[in-house]
C-alpha cells in the first residue's frame, strides 16, 4: 500500500524507523546481554550472602567493598542501569572502572568498546540495609527541608533589607524636600500646575521613623533643587507647545476662508495667463507656417 518513499517520510513515528521497520516490540537488551545481566545478579547475590555471614554485631566488618563483576561479564548501558538500580535497592553502592589491558586480555572479550570492572560496597550488614537506606532517605529529606528553610529565611531577610532601604530612601527624600521648602518656599504657580509626586504624598511610615536621625546634606539639597528645576523647565516647554498649538489652530480656522479665496484667485490668474500663452503660441506658429509657404516654389510653377 505504501511505497519506500512513504515509509521514509512517515516511518519515524509509531514505532517505525526511517526504513519502515516496526521496532515497537523490540527489546533494548539482546539475549546475550540478558544472560550477562543475570550472571551479574547472581554474583551480587553471592556477595550479599558473604556479607550476611559476617557478624551482624561486628560494626568493624563494614563497610565491605569487593570487585564483584569482572571484565568478562560486560553489561550494556541498559543492563548496567537495571543492575545498578537493583544494587541500590538492597542498600548497597555500585562503582565501576575501566578494565586494565591485562584484565581485558584475560576476559577473552574481543569487542572494541570499553570493558568495566564493577565494585559493590555493602555499608552495613544486609539485615540492616533496609533500615540504613530508610535512615539515609530521611536524612536526605531533612537536609533538603533544612536547605529550603534556609533559602526561605534568606529570601525573607533580603526582602526585609530591601524594604528597609526603600523606606529609608523615601524618608530621606521627604526630609530633603522639607528642608528645601523651608529654605526657598513653595511658589503659588507650582501649587496650581504641579501634581504631587509619589514621594510628596503623605506616607504611611511608622512612628519609629520619626526617631530616625536623617542627615540632610547640601549635596542632597542641590540635587533636589536641580530635579525641581528640570521638572519646571519641562513643564514650561510643554505648556508653551500646548499654547502654540491652540493659537495656530485658531489662526488656521480664522483664515481658512481667506486662504480658499486667495487660492481660487491665483488659480484663475494662472488659467488666464496660460490661455494667453497658448494664443500667442498659436499666432507664432501660424506666422512661421505662412513665412515658410512663401519661400517654397513647386516645379509646376516654373
Amino acid at each position: 500500500m505504501f511505497g519506500f518513499r512513504s515509509m521514509m517520510m512517515y516511518g519515524g513515528g509509531y514505532g517505525y524507523d526511517d526504513f519502515g521497520v516496526d521496532r515497537s516490540s523490540w527489546s533494548d537488551k539482546s539475549d546475550a546481554a540478558l544472560r550477562r545481566e543475570r550472571r551479574a545478579d547472581g554474583l551480587f547475590d553471592a556477595f550479599l550472602k558473604e556479607c550476611a555471614e559476617l557478624g551482624s554485631t561486628d560494626k568493624s566488618a563494614f563497610p565491605v567493598t569487593k570487585e564483584v563483576v569482572g571484565a568478562d561479564c560486560h553489561l550494556t548501558s541498559a543492563c548496567y542501569t537495571s543492575f545498578r538500580k537493583r544494587v541500590m535497592e538492597k542498600g548497597c553502592k555500585v562503582k565501576r572502572r575501566e578494565a586494565t589491558p591485562a584484565e581485558r586480555s584475560a576476559s577473552g572479550d574481543t569487542r572494541r568498546g570499553k570493558l568495566y570492572v564493577i565494585s559493590i560496597v555493602c555499608p552495613v550488614h544486609p539485615t540492616k540495609a533496609a533500615d540504613a537506606k530508610a535512615k539515609a532517605e530521611l536524612a536526605a529529606a531533612a537536609r533538603k527541608k533544612k536547605a529550603a528553610e534556609a533559602a526561605q529565611r534568606k529570601a525573607e531577610k533580603e526582602q526585609k533589607e530591601r524594604e528597609d532601604r526603600e523606606r529609608m530612601a523615601k524618608l530621606q527624600r521627604e526630609k530633603v524636600r522639607e528642608k528645601y521648602l523651608s529654605i526657598v518656599g513653595e511658589e503659588k504657580d507650582e501649587l496650581k500646575h504641579k501634581q504631587p509626586s509619589p514621594d510628596v504624598k503623605k506616607s504611611s511610615t511608622s512612628t519609629l521613623d520619626t526617631f530616625v536621625n536623617v542627615n540632610v546634606t547640601s549635596e542632597a539639597l542641590l540635587k533636589h533643587a536641580q530635579s525641581v528645576h528640570d521638572l519646571s523647565t519641562i513643564e514650561i516647554s510643554n505648556s508653551i507647545r500646548e499654547e502654540e498649538r491652540g493659537l495656530l489652530t485658531e489662526l488656521r480656522k480664522k483664515h481658512a476662508k481667506e486662504e480658499d479665496e486667495l487660492r481660487s484667485k491665483m488659480m484663475l490668474k494662472q488659467s488666464g495667463l496660460i490661455d494667453n500663452a497658448n494664443t500667442k503660441y498659436d499666432e507664432i506658429k501660424a506666422k512661421i507656417e505662412k513665412e515658410c509657404n512663401k519661400k517654397v516654389v513647386s516645379p509646376s510653377d516654373k
